[in-house]
């Protein structure tokens, strides 16, 4: 029976432009959202998101995102890291009210929503080669700071090393 031990939390901040296509492939609307921020910490990693994108497909008739996150990040030692996510989001009341940047959004806590990804990274440093060689599960969670136009918000996951 495979087994979760937790890794890393990711929070990548998201910008308030969207871009939408309504009715790609005739049928579900494509969203494109920058990440203009963040980090990746935990296990002795600490890395400053540097930039980044999620290209949601979003299928309203069955309230799901299907996720297509690139995020790209930096150590204070210059060590980078790069990490691609798909993943599946149900489109519950909370996550709506976040992506359309509603003054009622609030934070979730993990757990709140059927929201999963399989991360997969990359890094240049040898000493963290191994996590290219391993398989990843996260569970995610909104986060929301300040209020009105000051508002911002941002998607955090837990990220699990499958292990046996």
């Amino acid at each position: 029976m495979p087994k979760l031990e937790q890794h890393f939390v990711v929070r990548g901040y998201l910008g308030k432009e969207l871009i939408q296509f309504k009715n790609v492939k005739t049928g579900p609307t494509r969203t494109i959202i920058d990440v203009t921020g963040g980090f990746v910490k935990g296990q002795d990693l600490d890395a400053q998101i540097i930039g980044g994108g999620d290209w949601l497909l979003i299928n309203p008739a069955a309230e799901t995102a299907h996720l297509n996150v690139r995020i790209q990040g930096r150590t204070s030692s210059g060590t980078s890291i790069y990490i691609h996510y798909p993943g599946t989001m149900k489109l519950d009341e909370a996550s709506q009210k976040v992506l359309s940047g509603a003054p009622d959004a609030k934070s979730t806590a993990s757990g709140d929503h059927y929201w999963f990804t399989t991360p997969r990274m990359e890094t240049d440093d040898e000493a963290w080669k191994w996590i290219e060689h391993v398989t990843w599960v996260a569970q995610g969670h909104w986060i929301v700071e300040g209020e009105g136009e000051d508002m911002k918000a941002a998607v955090e996951y837990e990220v699990y090393l499958v292990t046996n």
